[in-house]
């Protein structure tokens, strides 16, 4: 096989397994002060499996509110005092670079206090292979109507028709080079 076919094999191997980016609730504007206690985030996030290099995306009316990462203890008291990090950029991208809990609070003040947070969980890689190797790629979404979840989809798809089109046209290629 030569270096080339391996460097191709590669790099579509990259873009079938590179993290998705979410969009936080599954549509646009869902970072707000949830209208009841029976549609939160945090009932979302729990149906939507995190791995490591997922990506989560806010997209909020920056004029009236933020997005905080802070520690557990600052999730469960609503404590903006001293966030991990903040954002106010309406177009939130943050990447979940380990395992574990990630928490998130508004940075406006009571809105943590009247539900809009955030608590997100991410798989470990050796987390129940089998179940996870049976997950569909995409993240059930409840509305019809709303914007998809998995915006990198499309990466997917087009690395998935190059390896299904391309590769043998490449190994036919690579077999007459020779003759």
């Amino acid at each position: 096989m030569s270096s080339l076919m391996i460097c191709y094999l590669f790099l579509l191997l990259c873009l079938l397994c590179e993290g998705r980016e979410i969009l936080v609730g599954g549509k646009s504007n869902t970072w707000k002060v949830p209208e009841s206690t029976e549609e939160t985030l945090n009932q979302w996030s729990e149906r939507t499996r995190f791995k490591i290099g997922d990506a989560l995306l806010w997209k909020y009316n920056a004029e009236n509110d933020s997005v905080m990462q802070v520690s557990k203890k600052d999730y469960e008291r609503c404590d903006r005092l001293e966030p991990i990090k903040g954002y106010k950029d309406g177009h939130t991208k943050i990447e979940l670079k380990r395992s574990g809990p990630f928490y998130f609070i508004s940075g406006e003040d009571g809105h943590c206090q009247r539900g809009e947070k955030l608590l997100v969980v991410v798989l470990s890689p050796n987390h129940n292979r089998s179940y996870t190797a049976d997950a569909p790629l995409t993240t059930p979404v409840t509305d019809k109507g709303s914007d998809h979840v998995l915006i990198n989809q499309a990466q997917r798809s087009i690395a998935t028709a190059c390896l299904i089109f391309l590769l043998p046209l490449v190994l036919f290629g690579l077999v007459l080079l020779p003759l």
